[in-house]
């Protein structure tokens, strides 16, 4: 029968672009990849390789076996990685995912402070759009996540939704960096960086601008709160985003202000499902509510 050990030297051929390279991974000798190679071939009634000078060249079939091959290594790799996040969890580790504009600079903050009572915890905090963040958090790749509404809530425990309100960013010099609040009205004919399309902030802000009947100038688009700052910094518009990464822009000499009519961004959490949080998680749960408490309408 075909072996895992003919499957794996196919691969690490094909991979490593060579039976030396492949040797090395594999930790054998060049022989006995050529050999494994051979029995493979022969087994399946295909040719693999040509050999050429130089070196071995994948056929045609080689490639399209390779396709089939990796999607089964992947499956292997998914449980090597299951294990030592298990690993990880016994030694005091965190996996923290979420929307970039949770993980720009307030949950960095929130790590700061849990680590002042938790030092020598690892924590990974790793940025995703809403879909991709929950799917890790299903498939138990991190701990927490931190997404924009609305949910998709099969497979996960979703906390409750909280609200703060978005702000006015503006360049410096803009002439309406003099006022303390910006009101809708002021931004007609204003070059206007919008958010991505589709998401719940874009579309509450589009609505607020239609009921009030005032046209903006929209000439860009940018994905992430982040980037709609550093557009702003060149001076190429104005925006209205959350207040996390707002906060940020302002720490670089960035101009925010409050903006009228309110806007919320609304955010939850997002949790394994299981029967109880591990008390390092419900620590960092009790340190996020106090860091983000202030900012909540």
């Amino acid at each position: 029968m075909l072996s895992f050990r003919q499957i794996e030297a196919f691969r690490a051929v094909i991979v490593s672009r060579g039976i030396t390279r492949a040797a090395e991974v594999l930790n054998v000798t060049q022989p006995a990849v050529s050999r494994l190679v051979r029995d493979m071939e022969a087994h399946l009634g295909l040719t693999l390789f040509r050999r050429r000078k130089g070196g071995l060249q994948p056929t045609e079939e080689a490639l399209a076996l390779y396709a089939e091959v990796e999607r089964s290594f992947i499956g292997v790799e998914k449980i090597e990685r299951a294990a030592q996040r298990i690993r990880e969890q016994l030694g005091g580790n965190l996996r923290i995912c979420g929307v970039a504009a949770m993980m720009h600079s307030f949950l960095p903050m929130v790590v700061e402070e849990f680590l002042r009572d938790h030092a020598g915890v690892a924590v990974a905090l790793h940025s995703y759009d809403n879909e991709a963040a929950i799917d890790r958090i299903r498939t138990r790749q991190f701990d927490i996540g931190f997404v924009m509404t609305p949910v998709d809530r099969a497979g996960v425990v979703v906390g409750p939704v909280k609200r703060v309100r978005c702000v006015c960013v503006l360049p410096p010099s803009h002439k309406l960096a003099r006022r303390k609040v910006i009101n809708i009205g002021d931004l007609e004919g204003e070059p206007f960086i919008s958010l991505a399309d589709r998401t719940m902030t874009r579309m509450k802000i589009d609505a607020a601008f239609e009921a009030a009947n005032v046209q903006r100038r929209l000439e860009l688009e940018g994905h992430w709160s982040a980037t709609i700052c550093s557009l702003v910094e060149r001076g190429l518009g104005l925006s209205i985003i959350e207040p996390f990464t707002a906060e940020a822009f302002a720490a670089r000499g960035g101009i925010v202000r409050p903006f009228e009519p309110a806007i919320d961004f609304t955010f939850v959490q997002v949790r394994q499902s299981r029967a109880a949080d591990p008390p390092l998680l419900a620590a960092f749960i009790d340190t996020f509510e106090r860091c983000v408490a202030p900012w909540l309408i």
